[in-house]
């Protein structure tokens, strides 16, 4: 299949959707006009055609949900497949399935410059989704739905949405390959959400695909929309790093009809309530400081302003500390602020009419990068305050990498790309409290930079692996504009 076939059949099937689309929620527009949604009055960079990065994401968007990659099993080879089958026959581009078995891939392709100068830049998000609920869900989970001017469906923020982007801007990139001085790696992953072969496995076994990347565009920031106007740019540059503490229960078993003091159970449901209301202490990064900082800078109430600006650049702990009691009352500000340890699941008991010798907790513990999850896990049992309660780690404590630095040519361009897009937003490092791939490659030296390219706005931000995900249409564009620009940036000849 030929790019130019392709882009023709996206086109076609992009046209017969396009009927379904309505206003957007908080003044953004329909798929029509995306060009000037969220404010954008910039004209389009060159080699970039709106309407068709339009349609081209959305159509691609569509597909990619209704192949079900749910984690487990993951199936990313179903994905992995489909990508090669639009990019291999593109010119300059190589691509490469590393199969893992169990129809699990990873999916790398590989944008050759004619005459590389510098090293390339990598940019990648992640094939397989979390599971659904079906049951709760207004649509079904892996069929795309446009309703209301948003799309519907499993992995459309998490993360095809931004992996549909991203192939969208290299095809776009790939037009114009004679310009590039560097070449540009996109790279599908497997196994974001969970298991033992996601990105970890790759570098293991396949580093040579990546590893000479000067730095990479990842998932883990966010373009913030309030007003149906982007308020703040975040680029992850850090990212708290993830644990599992399980606390386990013992006592007597028995008959149901025999009530017993000391329940097992009932001694978790203690601990549990505790440690659910244990408040870690704040933990101040730099990046931390410079983010809270530069939201001052827009904090329309007074409060929470006079508190971000004194958790920017106080050092009198008891100040700190009544600040931060100040933007705790925002869940996200309180989990950048501290670790958290939020409880995922529970088991315990075998039938209704027997007292269970046994039972267990599991709390998702992020902790700030630098902290020490050993000291952390000895926190929490103190807090369960329990006899016949033991909280422990599920595995070995790793090192967290280094936070990206801001004065990459990478990060520049995010930077000033985004200024272009959105002049009036904030652009701000960012550390993110959820995990991603970024991690393993600050671990071995590349730089990495977090983005969710689509405007959101907090409401459908916060449907991340909840029921109902969904993505406003036009922010599909917005976002693969945005990912264009910056690889364009860094990798185009005289691009600025």
């Amino acid at each position: 299949m030929r790019a130019a076939r392709w882009l023709r059949r996206t086109a076609l099937v992009a046209g017969a959707l396009a009927p379904a689309l309505t206003p957007v929620a908080a003044g953004a527009q329909t798929a029509a006009n995306a060009g000037t949604a969220y404010g954008l009055v910039a004209p389009a960079p060159p080699g970039f055609d709106r309407a068709a990065a339009q349609r081209g994401t959305e159509t691609l968007l569509t597909h990619l949900i209704g192949l079900d990659t749910q984690n487990p099993p993951g199936h990313e080879l179903l994905v992995a497949r489909y990508l090669d089958s639009l990019l291999a026959p593109l010119p300059g581009v190589e691509t490469t399935i590393v199969e893992i078995g169990g129809g699990r891939a990873h999916f790398v392709a590989r944008l050759r410059a004619p005459r590389p100068s510098a090293k390339p830049v990598l940019i990648m998000a992640h094939m397989d989704v979390v599971g659904a609920d079906t049951s709760k869900w207004k649509s079904p989970p892996f069929k795309a739905t446009v309703r209301g001017g948003y799309l519907y469906g499993r992995g459309a923020i998490d993360d095809k949405g931004m992996l549909s982007a991203a192939v969208t801007a290299f095809e776009m990139l790939a037009r114009r390959r004679d310009r590039l001085d560097r070449d540009v790696i996109l790279l599908g992953t497997a196994s974001e959400e969970g298991g033992d072969v996601g990105i970890a496995w790759l570098l293991q076994r396949r580093a040579d695909l990546v590893n000479q990347a000067e730095f990479a565009l990842n998932e883990g920031g966010r373009v913030r929309v309030e007003g149906g106007r982007v308020s703040t740019v975040d680029i992850q540059t850090t990212e708290k790093v993830y644990y599992a503490v399980t606390c386990t229960a013992h006592g007597p078993s028995g008959h149901g009809s025999v009530p017993l003091p000391d329940n097992a159970l009932a001694a978790l449901a203690r601990a549990v309530a505790r440690i659910h209301a244990w408040r870690p202490p704040v933990r101040l990064t730099e990046t931390t400081r410079l983010y809270f900082g530069q939201l001052a800078t827009i904090e329309p109430d007074t409060a929470v302003r006079a508190a971000m600006r004194t958790v920017a650049t106080a050092s009198d702990s008891a100040a700190i500390d009544r600040a931060a009691g100040v933007l705790s009352q925002n869940p996200l500000y309180n989990a950048v602020l501290r670790t958290g340890a939020a409880l995922t699941l529970i088991h315990g008991g075998i039938r209704e009419n027997v007292i269970p010798s046994e039972g267990k907790a599991t709390f998702n513990v992020r902790i700030i990068p630098g902290e020490d999850i050993v000291a952390i896990t000895r926190a929490i049992q103190h807090a369960a305050s329990e006899p016949e309660v033991t909280c422990a780690l599920d595995y070995p404590p790793a090192k967290a990498p280094p936070p990206s630095p801001v004065g990459t040519a990478l990060y520049r361009a995010m930077e000033r790309q985004a200024k272009v897009m959105a002049p009036n937003a904030l652009v701000i490092p960012f550390l993110s409290t959820g995990a991603t791939d970024g991690k393993d490659l600050r671990a071995i030296g590349i730089p990495t930079y977090g983005i969710l390219p689509m405007p959101l706005p907090l409401e459908d931000e916060l449907r991340m692996h909840g029921d109902n995900e969904r993505v406003p249409v036009p922010a599909l564009g917005w976002g693969t504009e945005y990912l264009y620009r910056v690889l364009r940036d860094v990798a185009e000849r005289g691009a600025s």
